[in-house]
């Protein structure tokens, strides 16, 4: 695969330059076995992550085939995604599922699994309409047996058990078209309902159409996954170590630790280095920088040193001079960093987590993600004018007010593995401006965190 080299592989969705975009390849048709086509499209998604599209098409049977999966690693944790849907704009949000995905209709009593299908990239909509035409090609399948028994029924007797059959059969059809009202008087929306998104690979979504403002009709958690789900994904159980063969441990803290990874971006061989340090008046960190030399690609991160406290902790800083964009900021990877006054919230900060810098450095590293950022949504029949483009450009001229010192905001920094920091810049003293909140973790909180899963008496022990 060839691409221009002021472009990159995945490159944002742009109408002008579509077709250099695709790449076409000739592959075998696996309905007829002869030759067919199929087109790939490298894009990435706003507010989800690099995707690749494909599409095939046969001229000799006229199969066709469309395909979405993700272009990254399995995430960590699985995904829940839920939003309810009010009125008729809700329709018209894009929704990815992955080929690991699950779609419930609480409503409806429907459940759509995985079961080996292909991703799916489409609106809501759009999905009701493939369970309407997958109903009617079904019942257009059970009309014909029923008519071949009748006709048969009539060239000749039939037993009993072919008569059970067609009133097997009726009662089907009966059932289908039942459930086929159902889902057309939900998608008229003679009322709201609930639409889910259940993915334990952690690779689908549904489009928040207020991004990157909250939006509060949906609900996103994460959890861990079980033994059988990893298993479904392929994912085998790591490597234990023995304990006896690990040597006494080294004290580390005034050393450069240095070992190979694989660079995120080309996934080529590099070094990533590693230094324990200690932050005043809070705790030990780990501060790792990784370095490419093959494409240039690099990258830094913190992480917490001691683990997961007792409680979680939350910071709620209110500005009020331009010298609190110097205070000192951790954002962990478990936190969740939020503006309320510009309605803003980023949970578990995964774009911008496992980041030591300043309250400015973090305003300035979102205002950089969201500037450059392309959307590919924001086109289309499904799309609103007032939507999407408007909301970031809002948002983009408010932060820059901020970073300006024009504006003065309250930020909340909240972590429930009390790994989070916000300097105090009168300490030991009380901050006056500054906050903090030291609380007991949910059950959910837990179960994210993995503590639930912690095995503290007998874990030597085969589980």
């Amino acid at each position: 695969m060839t691409t221009t080299a002021n472009r990159p592989i995945f490159a944002a969705l742009s109408a002008d330059d579509a077709e250099s975009q695709l790449t076409e390849m000739e592959s075998l048709c696996m309905n007829c076995y002869a030759k067919g086509n199929t087109r790939l499209l490298l894009t990435r998604i706003p507010y989800y992550k690099e995707v690749i599209l494909s599409s095939f098409e046969c001229d000799s049977c006229h199969f066709k085939n469309n395909d979405i999966q993700p272009a990254q690693r399995i995430e960590p944790y699985g995904v829940l995604i839920n939003v309810q849907i009010l009125d008729s704009k809700d329709l018209n949000r894009q929704i990815v599922k992955s080929s690991y995905g699950t779609i419930r209709i609480k409503e409806l009593d429907f459940e759509q699994t995985s079961s080996g299908e292909n991703g799916l990239l489409t609106t809501i909509e759009g999905f009701f309409d493939s369970i309407t035409e997958n109903i009617n090609k079904t019942m257009k399948q059970i009309e014909e047996t029923i008519d071949e028994l009748n006709k048969k029924s009539k060239e000749s007797s039939i037993d009993d058990n072919d008569k059970q059959t067609i009133s097997q059969f009726e009662l089907q059809k009966e059932k289908l078209y039942e459930f086929l009202n159902r889902v057309e008087s939900l998608r008229n929306l003679s009322q709201t309902f609930h639409f889910e998104v259940d993915d334990p690979s952690g690779n689908s979504f549904i489009e928040n159409p207020k991004a990157p403002c909250r939006d509060e009709q949906m609900k996103i958690k994460k959890y861990r996954r079980t033994v059988e789900q990893d298993k479904s994904l392929g994912m085998e159980e790591e490597i234990k170590e023995d304990a006896s063969k690990l040597g006494e441990p080294e004290n580390i803290k005034d050393e450069v630790l240095n070992f190979q990874t694989n660079c995120p971006s080309c996934d080529s061989a590099c070094d990533t280095h590693m230094k324990l340090t200690e932050i005043p008046y809070f705790k030990e960190v780990i501060v790792m920088a990784t370095s490419c030399d093959v494409c240039g690609h690099k990258s830094n991160e913190v992480k917490s040193g001691t683990g997961i406290a007792p409680q979680g902790i939350r910071y709620r800083l209110i500005m009020n001079d331009p010298i609190d964009l110097n205070r000192d900021i951790l954002v962990s990877e478990t936190s969740s960093f939020s503006i309320p006054d510009l309605d803003f919230e980023l949970s578990e900060s995964r774009s911008i987590g496992g980041r030591f810098t300043t309250v400015e450095g973090i305003l300035t590293t979102l205002k950089s993600e969201l500037t450059n950022m392309i959307m590919p949504f924001s086109c289309g029949d499904s799309h609103d004018p007032k939507s999407d483009k408007n909301y970031v450009k809002l948002f983009v001229d408010d932060i820059s007010a901020v970073i300006a010192g024009e504006k003065f905001v309250t930020i909340v920094l909240d972590d429930p593995a009390g790994n989070c920091y916000l300097q105090n810049i009168c300490a030991p003293e009380p901050d006056p401006q500054l906050i903090v909140e030291h609380y007991p973790r949910s059950d959910d909180q837990d179960d994210l965190l993995g503590i639930k899963d912690m095995k503290l008496e007998n874990y030597a022990a085969h589980s």
